[in-house]
C-alpha cells in the first residue's frame, strides 16, 4: 500500500513538472502576441534580404555548370527555407534570458526551484519558437512560396526526415543558446559568446554558403561542427540531396550539447553556492 502510495506521488509530481514546463512555455507564446503588429516589420526586412541572397546567387550561378547541384532555382529554395529556419533555431532570446536573470539575481531562485533548470527554461524558449513558427516563419514561408515557388518533396520519407531535421535544428540551437546564456554566471556579459556564435553560424552553418561550395580544408571543419545542424543538414533533406544518414550526425551533437548543458548547469549551481555562501 506504501509502495503504491509513493508512485501515486511521484507520478503526481511528474505531473505537475510537466503542467509547469507547459505553462511556462504558453506564457511565452502569449507574451509575443501583444507584440505581432511590431514584428511584421522583422518579417519585412527577413524576407527582402532573402530575396537579395536570391538574386545574389541566381546571378552567380544560372546556367553556369560549376554550380553543380546548386544552380538558381535550388539556391532559391535553398535561401527560403533557410530564411524561415533562421526564426526557429538562430533568432531566440538572447542566451534565453539567462544573462538578464545573472544581472538582476534573479538566477538563484530560478535555480532554487523544484523545477529541473534547464528544462525549464528550453521550455520557456519553446514557447517563443511556436510564436515564431506561426507568425513569422509561416508568413515567410508563404511569400517565397508565391514568389519563388514552393519545392515538394517527392518521397513520402522525406516528410518525416525533414521533421526529424527540424526538431533536431531547433534544439541544437536551443542548446547554443543556453550555453552562452549560462556562461554569465562566471562573466557576468555574454556579448562576446555572442558574436561568436553568429560568426561561426555565418561562417559554417551552410546558411549563405553550402558547406558543398566552401574551399578545403573549411568545408571538413563545418561538417564537423554543430552549427551544420542548423540549415545545411536540415537543408539538404528538404531538397532531397540526402535522406536519413544525414540525422547522424545532428543527433550526436544533440546529445553531446545536452551532457554540456546539464554539466554547466551543475556547475553553475555550486558556484552560486560558493559565491552566496
Amino acid at each position: 500500500m506504501r509502495a503504491a502510495t509513493g508512485s501515486s506521488c511521484e507520478d503526481d509530481a511528474a505531473k505537475s513538472d510537466m503542467n509547469a514546463y507547459l505553462l511556462s512555455a504558453v506564457k511565452a507564446f502569449r507574451r509575443h502576441l501583444q507584440y505581432r503588429a511590431a514584428h511584421m516589420v522583422n518579417n519585412a526586412a527577413s524576407a527582402i534580404f532573402g530575396f537579395m541572397y536570391i538574386a545574389i546567387w541566381q546571378a552567380a550561378t544560372g546556367g553556369h555548370p560549376a554550380a553543380g547541384a546548386y544552380g538558381g532555382a535550388t539556391m532559391a529554395h535553398w535561401v527560403a527555407f533557410n530564411q524561415v529556419m533562421l526564426w526557429a533555431c538562430v533568432f531566440l532570446t538572447r542566451g534565453l534570458g539567462i544573462p538578464e536573470a545573472v544581472r538582476t539575481g534573479a538566477i538563484a531562485l530560478e535555480l532554487l526551484r523544484p523545477l529541473d533548470f534547464h528544462l525549464y527554461v528550453l521550455s520557456r524558449e519553446l514557447g517563443s519558437v511556436g510564436y515564431n513558427l506561426l507568425f513569422r516563419g509561416l508568413p515567410l514561408a508563404v511569400v517565397f512560396g508565391i514568389v519563388v515557388g514552393v519545392h515538394t518533396p517527392s518521397r513520402a520519407a522525406t516528410y518525416l526526415w525533414l521533421l526529424c531535421a527540424v526538431a533536431l535544428s531547433i534544439y541544437i540551437g536551443l542548446c547554443l543558446q543556453y550555453l552562452i546564456g549560462i556562461s554569465a554566471v562566471w562573466t557576468m556579459q555574454i556579448r562576446a559568446a555572442n558574436h561568436l556564435f553568429f560568426t561561426l553560424h555565418t561562417a559554417f552553418s551552410g546558411f549563405l554558403v553550402p558547406i558543398d561550395l566552401l574551399p578545403r580544408p573549411f568545408d571538413t571543419v563545418a561538417r564537423l561542427l554543430p552549427f551544420a545542424a542548423l540549415h545545411y543538414d536540415p537543408a539538404r533533406i528538404y531538397l532531397e540531396m540526402a535522406g536519413a544518414e544525414a540525422l547522424a550526425w545532428p543527433a550526436l551533437w544533440a546529445a553531446v550539447l545536452t551532457l554540456a548543458c546539464r554539466g554547466l548547469t551543475i556547475a553553475a549551481r555550486r558556484r552560486l553556492e560558493v559565491q552566496g555562501g
